[in-house]
């Protein structure tokens, strides 16, 4: 069951200028802080099969699974180098019929099915397809999104073939380069969002790789720092984790601020939130790295189906 039940509701903070830009997060819970399903430096986090919530545990080097509720459901592999084993899992994606698993430490993708069977490595360091990954995302057209910090570049791939699709970025300041690329998300419209870490900012790209906007670099409440992970929910909503800011900034569909979740009801703030993920029921999960757990908003309406 869900390790702790709390409904006071937490409502952000209204963007000044932007009537209507206001919106309220509501706490759920808060789970992974004690059982088989205590987690250890949780990073990424995705929704899937079911509305099953899978956090990359990387302290603990497997991955963790909860229902949408927050309840233990099962765990994913352990510490190894071989098929099936981790070594410090930093990012969790699924696509169809199957979950994605990046690893920082074997620098690989792992494939596995929704039995939570591996299925094999689709891309790794070894085989010369990256370099140095960081975060992954999927999209439900077939393609892998990893960000790539070596090189400062996301690289797009056939998920099914593994074959390289297209690259965005290089390094640099500039529209369109990137300073440590981090978190990425891909919205409804195939529009691609990419946690511009270094450059204190998320940068939007069409579905062909072209840049469309910067969001989070303006000064005010809206303002990012170290942002290292991006969810878009079903109504365009962008939520940003801040690992400086120790909070989650919300944004409205045009890019507009539109809050901040920097604690629970509890009044316990957040620390280093690395993973983000919002679910098609409106549920918002957060990685609350330093605190070890993941935290459960629900925020407003959630919008209609893809």
């Amino acid at each position: 069951m869900i390790d702790k039940l709390l409904t006071t509701a937490v409502l952000l903070a209204v963007c000044a200028g932007t009537p209507g830009a206001f919106i309220a997060c509501d706490p759920v819970g808060i789970a992974g802080i004690e059982g088989e399903g205590a987690l250890s430096s949780p990073a990424g986090v995705t929704v899937g099969f079911g509305g099953k919530v899978y956090v990359a545990d990387e302290g603990n080097n497997r991955v963790v699974v909860f229902d949408s509720a927050g309840a233990y459901v099962s765990r994913i592999g352990f510490a190894g180098s071989s098929q099936g084993r981790f070594l410090d899992p930093v990012d969790v994606a699924v696509e169809g019929r199957f979950l994605y698993v990046l690893e920082d430490g074997n620098e690989r993708v792992q494939v596995f099915d929704r039995y939570e069977v591996s299925q094999g490595i689709i891309l790794s360091r070894d085989e010369g397809d990256v370099d140095i990954p960081v975060a992954m995302a999927v999209d439900r057209f077939g393609r892998i999104y990893l960000s790539d910090i070596e090189v400062d570049q996301v690289r797009i791939f056939r998920s099914y073939t593994g074959d390289a699709e297209m690259i965005l970025g290089g390094y640099g300041v500039d529209e369109g380069r990137f300073r440590y690329p981090a978190g990425i998300d891909v919205d409804r419209e195939r529009k691609i969002y990419v946690c511009d870490r270094d450059n204190a900012r998320v940068q939007v790209f069409d579905p062909l790789g072209g840049f469309l906007e910067v969001i989070g670099d303006a000064a005010g409440d809206g303002r990012l720092v170290r942002p290292a992970a991006v969810a878009v929910d079903l109504n365009g909503r962008l939520y940003v984790a801040d690992i400086d800011r120790n909070a989650v900034i919300v944004y409205a569909p045009g890019g507009e601020f539109a809050g901040v979740i920097d604690r629970f009801s509890d009044g316990s703030p957040l620390r280093a939130p690395s993973g983000v993920a919002v679910g098609d029921t409106g549920l918002l999960y957060i990685s609350d790295t330093g605190n070890d757990r993941l935290v459960i908003f629900r925020c407003g309406d959630p919008g209609h189906g893809r």
